[in-house]
């Protein structure tokens, strides 16, 4: 199956498991609106449910996020920008897919990956989307057409008084998706025996949701804001089903043991509740834990401190994350649970994590614990200061200190044995500032970045010397310290006062940034897409920098976001709230650019980075056909024709010759690999066996991985004409195209003109070495769809594939192209009128 094939499955497979419709219809009576969560099974691990945001339109309109995306006009421009990049990498308007993403959007999904009842503990996957069954028509019609493509076929049957369709994964050993109509909702399975399974669920024979312990207590009514989507896994029940299986390694425990070597074994809940309150974006997540928490668990059994713990922070910090974690506790745990997980491998594995830890210390010549970690307090905090650099490079680490004469000796150890160590490549400096020694590092005898500090009741890092210099004024009380403002003091007013740590972050700084270089950011990003062929010289970009809102309007709306974790005997709790999440450009940290930001502003970037990386790559693959076209004029230039499909050996058959593209090596800057190619034997036969696992870049299209197994491939094909017998016709017949087994094409047989002749096409499938001649180098068409489909021409962009044309000009051609204008395309004596296409 080709890459482009493989992602219509995928595709196919996501929008069916992103469609499922779980609906009981009562015998003789009108279809009763059940609620969503009566068609999901009760043994579910992982659930995900996102309750659609008509439901909360006027809520998220209330918020600041919407008020600095949408009331700013910032969202429009982004979407103007989102729909060029996709026009340009050759997506599609599609109406049908357009108002089934809208309708999603509208009235949300539920997804719920569950557990076989009986039989082995299979995963199946249910996935319910709200009020959707109106979709059907549209996902069959969808459905049908892609899987006819891969030689599939989408199946309808009657079960139970549902009419359900259905295909098998092909390879997967029984797994079949399938999706029907229940009630008002669109149900989408997969999974073995999966229908049988969610029928019974909705008919009621088997247990729903609403009985499962843990969706009782993370659902949507249980937030503390208006939720908008709730996501879980039950680690107990994985436990439970999964716990006694032994590990792959024979005779060293259990999955069970694992967990409790790890300190996981009785880890319950991972629980995420998403919403808006007041203006705020709102999130809670939870971390269950049943009974004594020990091993990576026990480092979470911190003392719980407040602001007034935290150390003298710059009076603007843009952002900060304090945390309370005891050091010796934290090396004690780790060593312990390192000792342990060796305990389950090999007979010399514990003995092996003690050699290595006693190594360590007999290398720097102190006990870690007692000389470094004891004397480090249990404040963790990192803070951004503006005020000292540009770009984050002002960050810094302070930590607090309970012994400080001890500490300096250790740290004065250290140091030396790095310096001793790196034999000249990294030195220290030190010089008294503002009351402490300061510590510089240096590398390579030229380079300065890093300092540290350390005075009575802090050691502190940076990048820069200015930042714990700041610091060391403001412990003294020369420099003013942080207090909050009036904007933070609400957000904590509504979060626990007392915390195991605390993050703050102020999205205010990176979006302004942001809106700073758009305008210029604009300009550069269009001259650099035309520079370097991505886009047409000509092609006017539908937006100006005049689009672009002020900053003003898109940042005043906002506020600092505060998260703050709270331990109890329950477990860990987070509680964030958000104006808006916070664009990491300038090191900033806190809630703001925490790993829940980053990952939101991946999922808001990744479609148009996908898109631009596409067009870039097709781009590349024009360049790659237009090379290609040139090398054959070229070789028609020295030998007055184009070369024959294989070269002329009448000992061998076609497929054992060598191929055109052998041929015109010399003309693609490959003369030397040319020269060592031994002709008039097989392509595979030993003695070219090393030069034709040669990897040639021109032939390789940048749509496709990399992929080193076997001789060098190509992914560019030539055309051989219409209909199986084509390569063997010859060169005046209807039905030829430029490339046979045995033709040798001139310019003066393509009597329907070249600029209307296809001479050279990427591939979709099938791919062969550039080296071997037959159906590996060229191709005809012989079976509908001709693009994308069973002839393996085509390629792996959206909408279509690149051509390049006995002109040498090079053409992307609308996978909806006509089949008879193809056909007439494809030959070069058809004496067909072609139409624009």
């Amino acid at each position: 199956m080709s890459q482009l094939q493989t992602r219509i499955s995928w595709g196919l497979l996501l929008f069916c498991v992103s469609a499922v419709l779980v609906m009981t219809i009562a015998s003789g009576q009108a279809p009763r609106q059940r609620p969503v969560v009566e068609l999901l099974p009760a043994n579910t691990v992982a659930f995900l449910a996102q309750d659609g945001s008509a439901r909360h339109k006027a809520t998220w309109e209330n918020t600041a996020a919407y008020e600095a995306l949408y009331d700013s006009g910032m969202m429009e421009v982004v979407e103007k920008i989102f729909a060029f990049i996709g026009q340009q990498a050759g997506q599609q308007d599609n109406a049908q897919l357009q108002a089934a993403v809208k309708h999603i959007e509208d009235q949300g999904l539920s997804l719920a990956i569950s557990l076989a009842e009986q039989g082995p503990p299979l995963p199946h996957l249910t996935l319910v989307l709200h009020n959707a069954a109106a979709l059907q028509p549209s996902l069959v019609e969808f459905a049908t057409s892609q899987l006819r493509m891969l030689g599939m076929k989408l199946a309808a049957s009657d079960y139970r008084g549902r009419t359900v369709h259905s295909a098998m994964i092909p390879q997967s050993r029984g797994i079949e998706v399938s999706f029907w109509a229940e009630g008002q909702h669109l149900v989408v399975v997969a999974g073995i025996n999966a229908v049988a399974n969610a029928v019974a669920v909705a008919d009621g024979e088997m247990p729903h949701l609403a009985t499962s312990r843990v969706w009782q207590k993370y659902r949507f009514e249980t937030a503390t804001s208006e939720a908008t989507s709730v996501a879980w896994i039950d680690f107990t029940l994985l436990r439970n089903t999964f716990g006694d299986l032994p590990i792959p390694r024979p005779g060293h425990g259990t999955v069970n043991d694992g967990l409790s070597a790890l300190g996981l074994h009785n880890l319950s809940t991972l629980a995420w509740q998403f919403g808006y309150k007041g203006r705020a974006l709102w999130s809670e997540g939870h971390v269950e834990v049943d009974g004594e928490r020990t091993g990576l668990l026990s480092l979470t059994n911190q003392r719980p401190f407040t602001l007034q713990d935290l150390p003298p922070l710059p009076p603007n910090v843009g952002s900060f994350s304090a945390t309370r974690i005891d050091q010796a506790e934290l090396w004690t745990t780790l060593t312990t649970v390192a000792r342990n997980v060796a305990a389950l491998g090999p007979s010399d594995a514990s003995q092996e994590v003690d050699r290595v830890l006693n190594q360590v210390q007999q290398t720097i010549g102190f006990d870690i614990t007692a000389q470094l970690m004891d004397p480090l307090g249990d404040i963790l905090c990192v803070f951004t200061d503006s005020n000292q650099s540009f770009f984050g490079a002002g960050i810094g680490v302070a930590i607090k200190v309970d012994d400080a004469d001890k500490l300096r000796t250790t740290i004065d150890n250290l140091l030396t044995l790095a310096t001793d160590g790196s034999r000249g490549d990294f030195t220290v400096r030190r010089t008294e500032r503002y009351g402490c020694e300061i510590v510089l590092f240096q590398f390579a005898q030229q380079v300065q970045v890093g300092a540290l500090a350390i005075d009575k009741d802090w050691m502190v890092l940076s990048l820069v010397p200015q930042t714990i210099g700041a610091f060391a004024l403001r412990a003294d009380g020369r420099l003013p310290a942080w207090k909050p403002t009036r904007q933070q003091a609400e957000a904590f007013a509504e979060l626990p006062t007392e915390f195991t740590s605390i993050s703050v972050g102020d999205p205010r700084v990176g979006w302004r940034s942001l809106m700073k270089l758009a305008p210029p950011a604009l300009v550069a990003a269009e001259i650099a897409l035309k520079e370097n062929g991505v886009i047409p010289r000509d092609l006017v970009i539908p937006i100006t920098t005049a689009d672009i809102p002020p900053a003003e309007l898109v940042v005043n709306p906002l506020f600092p976001n505060v998260s703050v974790t709270v331990v109890d005997e329950i477990g860990v709790h987070t509680t964030t709230r958000r104006s808006m999440p916070a664009i990491p450009l300038v090191g900033g940290i806190g809630a703001g650019s925490s790993a829940v930001t980053v990952s939101v502003a991946v999922a808001l970037l990744l479609p148009a980075v996908q898109a631009a990386r596409e067009a870039a790559r097709r781009a590349q693959s024009s360049n790659n056909l237009k090379q290609l076209a040139l090398s054959l004029h070229n070789y028609h230039s020295s030998y007055q024709s184009f070369p024959a499909g294989s070269y002329a050996n009448e000992k061998l058959k076609p497929n054992k010759r060598f191929s055109w593209l052998a041929r015109v090596l010399p003309f693609l800057e490959q003369s030397l690999l040319y020269e060592k190619l031994d002709f008039e034997e097989a392509w595979d036969d030993e003695a070219n066996a090393d030069m034709v696992d040669t990897r040639v870049r021109t032939l390789l299209n940048p749509g496709y991985g990399v992929d080193d197994n076997g001789p060098g491939k190509t992914h560019y094909v030539g055309m051989a004409g219409v209909g199986k017998d084509a390569p063997s016709l010859a060169v005046n017949h209807p039905r030829a195209g430029i490339f046979g087994d045995n033709r040798q094409t001139r310019i003066s047989d393509i009597i329907d003109g070249t600029s209307n002749t296809i001479m050279v096409t990427e591939a979709s499938d099938k791919f062969g070495a550039w080296s071997q001649g037959g159906n590996a180098t060229y191709r005809p068409l012989t079976k509908k769809p001709y693009i994308n489909g069973p002839d393996g021409i085509g390629g792996p962009f959206r909408g279509g594939c690149n051509m390049a044309f006995g002109d040498g000009s090079v053409r992307f051609i609308s996978e909806n192209i006509d089949p008879s204008v193809l056909e007439a395309l494809s030959t070069m004596a058809g004496r067909e009128v072609t139409p624009r296409f």
